[in-house]
């Protein structure tokens, strides 16, 4: 996954943070299942740990959520 400050690219599909609504995962040993929800679907994407976090905290500043 490549995320960039205001949108991220999956092996799949490429989504702007202002088209997400959801965002939920689910550890499977040391890796993340996340699940990014839109108007479009769902695109699940196994990411690491730090990649989840990046996710995260770069979609919170994004949305202005303070962490």
């Amino acid at each position: 996954m490549k995320i960039y400050k205001n949108a991220l690219r999956t092996d799949r599909a490429f989504i702007h943070f202002d088209k997400i609504q959801h965002i939920s995962w689910y550890k499977e040993g040391d890796i993340m299942e996340v699940k990014v929800y839109s108007n479009g679907g769902c695109i699940i994407q196994r990411l690491t740990l730090n990649e989840l976090d990046t996710l995260l905290k770069k979609y919170s500043k994004y949305t202005d959520v303070k962490l």
